[in-house]
Order: C-alpha cells, then structure tokens, then sequence
C-alpha cells in the first residue's frame, strides 16, 4: 500500500478536515507534445584522469531559433559514431534493423546554443547494459525542447560496442560502481568546464538544479547516484530497479524524488523485476511516482529496439509477462518514445523547472490509455 492510499484511508475513517482548493493548476505547457525550442547536440570526449577513464559525452541542450530547420531535418542515427570502427558497425546495424528503429533524430548537430545568458537546469542519463550513450535520444530531445539540458555518457566497457566485440563488463555490484562514478564525473567536469566542453556552452548549465535518469542497468546506477551525491535532486528510473544489486545506499534512505516507469510486459527483467520495482517505490518516503506502460517491453523506451537480438523487447510481437503463454504485439515505438519523453519532461519540469503541475498532467495519464500511474505523497 502506498503511502497516499494509506493516509487517504485514514482519512476517510477519521473524517480529515480539507477545504476544497478548486480544480488542480494547469501544467506551463503539454509536455506530451514535442517544447517549443529547437535542440541542438554535441559529442565530446572527457577523461577523468583519477582514473585513467575518457568517456565519449553527447549533450543535448536548447538550440538557437537560427537552428530550427536543421533540427527538424535532424541526422540519421549513424552519425552518432563517427569514428572507425563504430562507424561501420552501427551503419550496419542500421542497414538491417527493423522499422522499430529510430533512423532519423530531430536535433542539429553543433548548432548555436539558444540566445539569452538563463542557465538550463541539467540530467545525466546513465544508459542500459551494452548500449550506448544515445539509448534514449528522443527522451533526451524532448527534454532539450523544454529547456533541460541532458549529458550522456557511454560506461565503456559496457556498451554496444563492447558488446559486439565479445568483452563487455557484466551487469553486477562491481562495474555499478564505475557506472556511479562516470555519472558523478560527468556532472564534475560540466561543472568546472572542462577544456574538451564548447565555449558557448560553458556557463550555460545550473548545476544546482541537477536530475540524475537511467535505462535497466542506468536505472540502478541513476539510485546509487542520487543516493551518494546530493547534487542531483532527483530522478528517473526506466525498467529496472534501483538496489537489485545490492549496492548502498537503501531505497528508504534516498531523500531524492524518484520516478519509475514500468514496461507492464518486460521480458527482459520479467515480473519479478517489476515486481521488485513496485516494492521499492512502496518503500520510498520521497514524493515519488510509479507510472506503468501497457503493453511495453524492456526496449520501449529506447530509440532501437530490436537493433541487435538483446534488444528484441520492444520490437514487433512477444510474448506477455502478465498472461503466460500468450503472443501480443508491443506498444508502437514512435508511441512509446512519444509517452516516454512526455514523462521525463513533466516530471523533470516539476522537479528542476519549478512546475508542481508536470506532475498532476501525469496523473491525469497519456491520451492513449496506455498509462497508469501511482503516487507517493512526502
């Protein structure tokens, strides 16, 4: 039982006295749709030298108007690896890959910073095992459009590529914590403007209205996060627990709001991983929110379901965690990184943009019906 049904019940047995507030406050924009600013991305390499680690960084942050028609052609996903042998690779990829994938992105490369000296709030996106660092580009430029800058690291060692070569780090307590570390590190050099960070995007970042997002393993890295590091504020976990692995801190002991998005037919963590979410948001005491896709898989949330066969959660028909031994077909893609997105800008606009009612839109669910939602009042 959630905290808010509880003192609901409560309530209603005791007869609480309420004086009728009005209607709720209506959000500053419908962040289902698509914000109003034209985004721009950059990749860049930053090497925390403690630990003789470079991480390949792109950031996604709000375009310049100038932008506009470049963001709305956008690139192909290939040209988010531009060096051999990654290149090939992911053309490759992409050549074969089913229409589950995302091909085209709508942000411009290198494109001028949108005008005005009002630093952007920032995530850090921590990506799932064996993907990479734009796993949930579509959610990361639709944060971009509302004004929320979004950092994403590749964990090296755990990525696609890795992956495809045959020596990639297991999911486990150990290379969470170089996961942890990654994210903290990237939030250390936005912060003391690294040398490889663009001019024009140094100063642009409000550091101290920072969120931390993860995806499956990024999800569990995103906990760890937000637990040890008070600079993130809050966060967003997609398909995956926070303290499966065991790794400190306590999901009752995060002061940190958290939302968590559930793939109600996950095939990859299964019902018992969902069902270890559902316990875990029952145990927060933040004001937190549990909202459930219908019909998503794993991948849902990701722009390439179905890329390689880990990522076939997502993509075309599977099989349902909730009916044993029935065949169904996913959420559409494009719909699922629509709600997905949605999701991130509501809750993100709350958290780091000062508006409470990202969060009752939300509650009010998608359009679609594909969504539920729960609720964790502080």
């Amino acid at each position: 039982m959630t905290r808010a049904l509880l003192v609901a019940l409560l309530c209603t047995v005791m007869a609480c006295g309420s004086e009728d507030t009005g209607p709720d406050p209506e959000p500053v924009a419908p962040y289902f749709e698509r914000g109003e600013t034209p985004v721009g991305n950059v990749r860049i390499s930053i090497t925390d030298a403690s630990r003789s680690r470079t991480l390949p960084l792109e950031i996604w942050y709000p375009a310049d108007e100038s932008a506009r028609a470049d963001a709305d052609a956008g690139q192909s996903l290939a040209a988010f690896e531009p060096q051999a042998p990654r290149d090939a690779a992911l053309a490759d990829l992409l050549a074969a890959a089913p229409d589950c994938v995302r091909a085209r992105t709508r942000s411009a490369y290198a494109a001028a910073p949108a005008a005005g000296d009002e630093p952007w709030p920032l995530v850090v996106f921590s990506h799932c095992h064996a993907c990479t660092r734009f796993d949930v580009a579509s959610v990361a430029e639709h944060l971009a459009s509302y004004g929320i800058a979004v950092a994403a690291p590749d964990h090296e060692d755990n990525t696609l590529w890795d992956l495809l070569e045959g020596d990639v780090a297991d999911v486990g307590s150990d290379f969470l914590e170089v996961r942890v570390a990654d994210v903290s590190f990237v939030l250390d050099a936005v912060i003391a403007e690294d040398p490889a960070l663009p001019a024009e995007l140094r100063g642009r970042f409000d550091t101290s209205r920072v969120g931390v997002m993860g995806h499956s393993f990024g999800a569990a890295t995103a906990g760890v996060v937000a637990g040890r590091d008070p600079r993130f504020r809050s966060g967003l976990a997609m398909a995956a627990p926070l303290s499966a692995l065991g790794n400190a801190p306590e999901v009752e002991d995060l002061e940190a709001p958290f939302l968590f998005m559930v793939a109600q037919e996950d095939n990859s963590i299964g019902s018992l991983g969902n069902t270890l979410i559902r316990n875990e948001f029952g145990r927060l005491t933040t004001e937190s929110l549990l909202v459930e896709l219908k019909d998503a898989g794993h991948w849902s949330f990701s722009d390439y379901p179905g890329l390689v066969d880990l990522f076939a959660a997502g993509c075309g028909t599977g099989e349902r965690q909730t009916e044993a031994g029935v065949t169904f077909e996913y959420l559409d893609p494009a719909l699922a990184r629509e709600i997905s997105g949605g999701i991130a800008a509501a809750w993100f606009a709350d958290q780091l943009l000062g508006d409470p009612a990202g969060t009752t839109l939300i509650e009010q669910g998608h359009p679609s019906g594909h969504v539920t939602v729960e609720t964790v009042e502080p």
